[in-house]
């Protein structure tokens, strides 16, 4: 009975879905007739449109609804979480950067061939973009900081409103249509005849990324431990239910609960724990902070792209970070939402796009048990911060009394 249920949720999680579409496009691509091929890659472009067209909304409701609801009584605790987590997936982005540069100048990445004759699609929508994301995502966070501070009913409504249509566009349709989003750029890629080999030459890049995620989550893990090998024994072991969790459901929602578990057993502080678990999940992602990065600069040299320069990176880096808070309870939100980023940062076109998507569909169960690992360890880390600045704070105070 167990099994029935398990087989049956993983029928439906629509990253499965993904995974079948691309053991089935690359078993079958050649029996697909041009024809077929321009067909679904219309249907592609068409669900590009209509993701670039929401993509603003999703962003400021998100970004808007998430700031709004900090009290102002833990405006400050909130406050200081959200710049330690920002400035932790900043960092993280930049040694992601300096390691991905690393890797794939010492690795001889695959280049894509170009096609001789480039599929196109039948027609496509051109709909209007209502607003830059960039400035969606800086009026989200304006308008929620202010909606936080002199809370408004109405406000409150129109972003939660905003909020509920964007999110269930994205699941109810949006998310389940992915496999046939990338589905249709893949099968261009196949019958232009620029997928062969890549796979072969980069699984050893992508074996080394996720070593170097795993190596980089252990010195978390002894930093959390004050580098004492038993105490690292017993934060992994208070962890590990929730990091198999993530790794099986590619979900840290699901994980939550484990995770709240663990947390209070190696803090023995089940009010920190309680506010500080919850509020990571969605935005502090290591995991992703560190794989994707690499990832689309492994996209960038497949498809005859240089890397980016320095100041592209740390821009990248920046609103890569941003784009965090609106990325949470979406099937693969975090590269939805990086869509604008990497266009803008990175180059990345329309089949890039979608082919990062798909990359990410198969690195997602590492990524974000990462994420989750590093979320154990980093709730033990914090309360060491936050310790030591009480008793600064408060030796700071007896210095001025004296």
């Amino acid at each position: 009975m167990v099994n029935v249920k398990f087989f049956k949720k993983a029928l439906s999680n629509p990253l499965v879905h993904l995974l079948s579409i691309l053991i089935v496009i690359t078993i079958c691509h050649s029996k697909f007739s041009p024809g077929m091929v321009r067909f679904f890659l219309t249907i592609s472009v068409c669900l590009r449109e209509l993701l670039i067209f929401v993509l603003p909304f999703l962003l400021f409701s998100f970004v808007a609804v998430a700031l709004s609801a900090i009290p102002k009584e833990g405006m400050f605790f909130v406050l200081g979480l959200m710049l330690v987590v920002m400035m932790s997936n900043f960092l993280n982005i930049l040694i992601s950067g300096a390691v991905g540069f690393s890797i794939l100048s010492a690795a001889e990445a695959y280049a894509m061939p170009e096609a001789n004759v480039p599929i196109v699609p039948i027609f496509a929508l051109h709909l209007p973009q209502v607003a830059e994301t960039i400035h969606a995502l800086f009026a989200g966070v304006i308008v929620g900081f202010i909606n936080s501070l002199y809370p408004n009913k109405y406000v409150s409504f129109i972003l939660r409103s905003m909020h509920y249509i964007v999110l269930q566009f994205m699941k109810k349709f949006f998310v389940p249509m992915l496999p046939v989003f990338v589905g249709g750029f893949l099968l261009k890629l196949f019958s232009e005849g620029r997928m062969a080999g890549f796979l072969e030459r980069n699984t050893g890049i992508c074996l080394e990324m996720c070593g170097f995620l795993w190596i980089y989550l252990t010195l978390w893990l002894l930093l959390a431990a004050s580098f004492k090998t038993i105490r690292a024994k017993e934060i992994f072991r208070n962890a590990f239910p929730a990091i198999v969790t993530a790794f099986s459901t590619m979900s840290s929602a699901a994980a939550l609960p484990l995770s709240l578990e663990a947390a209070e057993k190696n803090t023995k502080d089940k009010v920190l724990a309680d506010a500080v678990m919850p509020l990571t999940l969605n935005f502090h992602m290591v995991g992703d902070t560190i794989v994707v990065p690499i990832m689309a600069m492994i996209v960038l040299l497949a498809f005859n792209h240089p890397l980016p320069g320095i100041l592209d990176f740390v821009m990248f880096g920046v609103f890569f970070v941003l784009n965090k808070f609106a990325g949470g309870g979406v099937p693969s939100g975090t590269i939805m939402v990086t869509v604008p980023v990497l266009k803008e940062y990175m180059g990345f076109d329309d089949t890039m796009i979608a082919f990062i998507i798909a990359f990410y569909g198969i690195m997602d169960p590492i990524a974000t048990s990462g994420n989750v690992a590093a979320n154990n360890f980093f709730v033990i880390i914090f309360q060491k911060m936050r310790n030591f600045m009480k008793k600064r704070f408060f030796y700071m105070k007896e210095i001025v009394c004296d």
